[in-house]
């Protein structure tokens, strides 16, 4: 299945990680930080599609951010655009296929 890690590749990671000296704490709290707003978006899009306008108000997360992942998001299948709202593009969350 493709984007999934086989056991030698996780190995591998690891292994380079270490020779590198590991995983930085700032990078630590990065990937932390974009996995909470990945996942207020998604919370914020499983209720009912949105603008990015409404889903900063929901979230909390500047506009900007929101356009950010929203981009990220469509661009790997997680999110589509339904219509609009005005000027804005409505978008929803992409239900995985079985």
């Amino acid at each position: 299945m493709p984007g999934k890690l086989t056991d030698a590749h996780k190995a591998a990671l690891k292994l380079f990680r270490e020779r590198r000296g590991g995983i930085s704490e700032p990078l630590k709290q990065h990937a932390a930080a974009f996995r909470q707003q990945r996942k207020q978006l998604a919370e914020a899009l499983q209720a009912s599609p949105a603008t990015v306008p409404e889903l900063a108000q929901k979230t909390g997360l500047p506009a900007d951010q929101v356009l950010w992942h929203i981009s990220g998001m469509r661009k790997y299948g997680l999110a589509q655009e339904v219509g609009t709202d005005g000027d804005y593009v409505k978008y929803e969350l992409v239900q995985p296929t079985k």
